[in-house]
């Protein structure tokens, strides 16, 4: 492979920690400066789809920052990564060959470099931003500075919770008291595939490591023990990955955190990403059991069509419980429960033995509002009190029930026992859930063809219900549900939600024939007599079934510190075409 030169310049910049570039080579222009972008500018293009920089708009565009991964170590292909000058950061790929761009790269980590942007195409490859060089010659856009700026190229401490939350990418970063899950007999990759291993940290979380086959280090073992981790944050479509740039960065050479079965300090968390981690499952009755399922503790007694009789546990390791107060964090949603009580339970024992059947302990069950979600996206974390276990050496479980005939499905993402107390709630605002009537809402008929004598009812099963169609036929209508007046003087945020299903539409999508409003100078009477602006409604139920769905989170804020807030549910008909739209458990909260 031949190599090309580095392009070198005669301008020097004083910067702290990097050594002044040696001019061995001819002295190039130094880049101009008019037209300097920041990679935040840079990934900003990205709003409006795919970007490239045209060769005579952007003739002079440059972007400035330091290389802190390049493609020595092999895991790294065709890219090396850019933390700007405003410590955003952006993977800088050259195409193959055949399409453009040179065989390497003559940039190390830790330069500061100028890169020109003229003709690049700024994209995302399966989510992942990057500047994608179009040009044959790559050394012709890139002018190095200085070298070893190693003080701009230090990693970033945080945590894999904030890594999967979406923070870092493609950013240096540094992880402590973090484990390979598995190593025994492995190695960084497979031979020559691309592998992934599993990262958990003490706390219960979890991510990818992906190493590419063709990694300097791809064959060398697994480290068994427990330490920092340094990497660059990747993601591949929605999977958050860590990628190594050398095995100089991993030094995992402490004393593993606990196994499964070892008495745990707090904080103890266990995510369900990949794994049961430190926890165990216990399969008292039934074929079925916990599976590790979308990222989640997932446990179900429905097998197709049917349904059958289980009793299945989760358990933790043993914890001891100190300080002055304890909180128990969940996050789970459930679906299709008709009896928590006897189906669903939380449970803690003081005596059981780790990995034995647990239906030969004592246990005591723990109240938890468990509650039904309309989705598979809504997860739900309520906080549990665990003050009078201080002191003591607890297991802590979560029990799932079936009968034939009958079940629910939970599904866990994560399980946390911390110092602390509850997060309180936030402040209810306004709630009406439909339940009782329509409470103090008015309904305004702006229009009902002949035949038609209303269109909103309430019903104690689906709340409040639109609908245009009686006699077998679809009218034109237009009829609004407005709620009273709301203050919201006083709050620093909010936010309106509520489930709405819809249906039997014969043509459009409920978002063009159900909508919702807001006014502020609304009092009484038909809405033309106010003005009312459309508020957006992030979640739609598909049309097409009875299924509730949650609105999602709809923001007020614009309107906080107004006492005379009204917000209106707008149902609209045609003849020929009227559905029916369902709304319950209006909310609105700080």
């Amino acid at each position: 492979m031949k190599k090309l030169a580095i392009l070198l310049i005669g301008v020097t910049l004083v910067l702290f920690g990097c050594k002044k570039k040696d001019f061995d080579q001819p002295e190039i222009t130094h880049f101009p400066d008019g037209n300097v972008w920041t990679v935040g500018q840079i990934l900003d293009t990205l709003t409006m789809g795919t970007y490239q920089f045209d060769k005579e708009w952007n003739k002079d565009a440059i972007v400035k920052g330091y290389v802190i991964a390049d493609e020595t170590g092999g895991n790294i292909y065709r890219t090396f990564y850019l933390r700007g000058e405003d410590g955003r950061c952006i993977a800088v790929y050259r195409k193959g060959s055949s399409d453009g761009g040179s065989d390497s790269y003559n940039v190390k980590t830790g330069d500061y470099i100028g890169y020109k942007l003229e003709g690049s195409i700024v994209s995302e490859y399966s989510n992942l931003p990057q500047i994608q060089v179009q040009e044959h010659d790559v050394n012709k856009l890139i002018v190095i500075y200085e070298r070893n700026c190693t003080d701009k190229v230090k990693p970033i401490n945080t945590t894999i919770e904030r890594i999967n939350a979406g923070e870092h990418l493609c950013d240096l970063v540094k992880l402590s008291d973090v484990q390979f899950e598995q190593y025994e007999g492995l190695t960084y990759a497979d031979g020559q595939s691309n592998t992934n291993r599993t990262l958990v940290s003490c706390d219960g979380n979890s991510i990818i490591v992906r190493t590419s086959g063709y990694a300097n280090f791809a064959a060398e073992p697994l480290p068994e023990g427990r330490g920092t981790f340094t990497s660059i944050v990747s993601l591949y479509n929605t999977t958050w990955q860590l990628l190594v740039r050398n095995t100089t960065d991993v030094k995992l050479n402490e004393g593993r955190c606990g196994e499964g079965g070892d008495l745990m300090d707090l904080p103890y968390g266990q995510s369900f990403a990949s794994s049961f981690g430190t926890y165990t499952t216990y399969s008292v009755l039934g074929d079925q059991v916990w599976t590790i399922d979308h990222n989640t503790a997932k446990m179900t007694a429905k097998v197709g069509s049917d349904i059958f009789a289980n009793e299945d546990w989760l358990l933790s390791s043993p914890i001891n419980m100190t300080g002055d107060n304890v909180v128990m964090k969940l996050e789970y949603l459930a679906r299709y429960f008709t009896n928590f009580s006897s189906e669903l339970n939380l449970m803690v024992s003081e005596d059981y033995e780790y990995g034995e059947d647990p239906s030969g302990y004592t246990w005591t069950n723990i109240p938890v509002e468990w509650e039904n979600v309309s989705d598979w996206n809504t997860f739900l974390t309520p906080e549990i009190v665990l003050d009078e276990y201080i002191g003591k050496n607890i297991t802590v479980a979560v029990k799932y029930v079936s009968q034939a005939g009958s079940c629910g499905t939970i599904e866990i993402k994560s399980i946390k026992v911390e110092n602390g107390v509850p997060t309180p709630p936030p402040a209810v605002i306004f709630s009406e859930p439909f339940s009782q009537g329509q409470g103090e809402f008015t309904v305004q008929n702006v229009f009902l063809s002949q035949g038609l004598s209303f269109v909103w009812k309430f019903n104690s099963d689906y709340g409040m219900v639109a609908s245009a169609f009686t006699n077998n036929t679809s009218y034109q209508s237009e009829s609004w549900l407005i709620s009273p007046a709301i203050d919201l003087n006083g709050y620093t945020s909010a936010v309106l939600s509520f489930d709405h299903a819809a249906n039997k539409l014969s043509s459009g999508t409920p978002a063009q024939y159900y909508t919702v409003w807001v006014s502020t100078d609304y009092n009484e009477g038909l809405p033309e007599t106010a003005t009312w602006t459309p508020l957006v409604v992030p979640n739609y139920p598909p049309g097409n079934n009875w299924t509730f769905v949650a609105s999602g989170d709809i923001d007020m804020s614009a309107y906080l510190g107004n006492d005379n807030v009204h917000f209106a549910f707008k149902y609209t008909s045609e003849d020929g075409n009227s559905g029916s739209w369902e709304i319950k458990n209006v909310l609105i909260k700080e």
